[in-house]
């Protein structure tokens, strides 16, 4: 099966974000379809992968973010060029747009959130058992390692991987990648939301941040940043298109 609503131009108003959701093992279309989007490079990228699913996802998350830059760009699939910068955050090279992305996965969960002129990224995670991860904790900022001590014991998962999508998501927006230390910046819970609350390390003022907690999938949490007001979160199926909005979680 080939993706029916590839062909149909998507409309992105200004301060909404779109969060795409993919499945690797439920999908309907072909591999094939999608190893046919990608070029030489990608192609390439993709064989590296000594496992089976890894190569899947790898092609799947490709193929299907060229599918979504062509539908909102108004561009064929096979003239979208991508770049990174100098941390490894690939961007739309070409056309020029100003339609911003990123990506995440967590098993066969691939996610694309996508907007329009802002500065965006997303992490997603399953949630487990956290305590052989105490030792990334250690990495977090004080008042983050206060706060995950004090939180109840089976409460303390869900804290855990609440507060690391967190992070994660904002140091992708930032493009930063692994230069970008963990105890840099903190973030804390404000009338029950994440906010960023200080970041020593970057000059835009961490009020200028907004941090969106989702639930793509049962015992799943992830969390998108972006640097402006957003006014709607609008969640759609890749293959379905069908949508729902973060209100309706």
């Amino acid at each position: 099966m080939n993706n029916p609503a590839s062909l149909r131009a998507i409309g992105l108003p200004e301060r909404t974000v779109h969060l795409w959701r993919l499945s690797v093992a439920q999908t309907r279309i072909s591999l094939d379809y999608h190893l046919s989007l990608l070029d030489e490079e990608e192609k390439f990228h993709a064989a590296r992968f000594h496992f089976r699913q890894d190569r899947e996802q790898s092609i799947l998350a490709r193929a299907s973010l060229r599918s979504l830059m062509a539908r909102y760009t108004g561009f064929a699939p096979d003239q979208i060029r991508f770049k990174k910068n100098q941390y490894g955050k690939p961007f739309l090279q070409y056309p020029d747009s100003s339609v911003q992305f990123n990506v995440t996965h967590s098993g066969d969960c691939i996610i694309h959130a996508i907007t329009c002129g802002a500065e965006i990224g997303v992490d997603v995670e399953m949630v487990r058992d956290s305590g052989s991860l105490g030792s990334i904790s250690s990495y977090f900022a004080t008042g983050e390692q206060a706060w995950l001590d004090a939180t109840a014991h089976e409460a303390r998962d869900d804290a855990f991987f609440m507060l690391w999508t967190c992070k994660e998501a904002y140091i992708k927006a930032l493009g930063r990648g692994l230069s970008k230390p963990l105890d840099s910046f903190e973030i804390g819970i404000v009338n029950n939301e994440p906010k960023i609350l200080l970041d020593s390390d970057d000059h835009a003022p961490a009020d200028s941040w907004q941090l969106l907690l989702f639930k793509p999938r049962r015992n799943m949490v992830g969390c998108v940043a972006v640097n402006t007001s957003i006014n709607a979160v609008e969640f759609r199926d890749y293959e379905s298109g069908r949508r729902w909005h973060l209100s309706d979680q």
